[in-house]
């Protein structure tokens, strides 16, 4: 299985993001980028969510985190 993590996204660059991590999600890529749109959609969608390889430490802590590479769809 893989990891990725779902960034609530303030600002998107050149392939990278910036903002918030919301949460992470374990499976395939399709099933990330799903939960990130059911997270848009979710929250009426007044948010853009990324999905990015897992971001490591133990459990984020909400900081803002910068130029994190986003993950591509197929």
């Amino acid at each position: 299985m893989n990891k990725f993590s779902l960034v609530n996204v303030a600002e998107r660059k050149n392939g990278r993001v910036s903002g918030v991590w919301l949460q992470d999600v374990t499976g395939t890529k399709n099933e990330a980028f799903k939960c990130a749109r059911d997270t848009e959609k979710a929250n009426g969608n007044r948010i853009e969510v990324a999905v990015v390889k897992r971001i490591e430490g133990s459990t984020p802590n909400y900081d803002y985190l910068t130029s994190i590479k986003e993950v591509v769809s197929n």
